[in-house]
Parts: structure tokens; C-alpha cells; sequence
């Protein structure tokens, strides 16, 4: 099966967050289906460090700001960078000193 140009993909942002305590893969995934209930997306980096969970999720473009508002509503959370690339947002996490 041939796969999709680019323009049919739809387009996505990568958001970098901390939360505040010791997650692991399930938990987390747990954690943001109870906070980001009517938002798509998917998780992918996760790293814990210093008693903090780093991670990225991939949401549609169209759910971004929707996506940006719910993470930093819910208390323990905090947004850290946003990109139209992950490999930007895996930089920023480093650069801010979390790997």
C-alpha cells in the first residue's frame, strides 16, 4: 500500500511538559485520558528525572491550543516547549537541562 503524501497526513504539534511527580508509560497514559478526554493525541518520550516525568505528546493542529490550556490547568503540570517538530522539542528538553 503506497503511503500518504505529506498534505493528506494532516498537520500536528509536539508539546513538551514536566509533571511533578514519578509516572511511569501506564500511569501517565492514565493520567492525561482522565485530563485530555475530548483532545486526539498520542504520547511518546518519556523521562524521569529528579523525581519529574518529562514526556511529549503529538496532537492534531487543531487541538493544540485546546491541548496547551487543559495540560497547564491541571495542577502538577507544566508546559514546556511546542514545535511542528519533535526533533526541536527533544532539543529544547535538553537544552533546559531535563536529560
Amino acid at each position: 500500500m503506497a503511503r500518504l503524501k505529506k498534505s493528506a497526513r494532516g498537520k500536528h504539534r509536539w508539546v513538551g511538559f514536566t509533571v511533578d511527580q514519578r509516572l511511569s508509560r501506564e500511569d501517565l497514559d492514565e493520567f492525561l485520558s482522565t485530563n485530555l478526554d475530548l483532545i486526539s493525541w498520542r504520547l511518546f518520550d518519556i523521562l524521569e528525572r529528579n523525581g519529574k516525568t518529562i514526556s511529549i505528546l503529538k496532537v492534531p493542529l487543531v487541538d493544540f491550543q485546546a491541548t496547551l490550556s487543559e495540560l497547564n490547568d491541571v495542577d502538577g503540570i507544566s508546559t514546556l516547549t511546542s514545535s511542528g517538530k519533535i526533533k526541536l522539542v527533544r532539543k529544547r528538553i535538553i537544552e533546559l537541562g531535563f536529560e
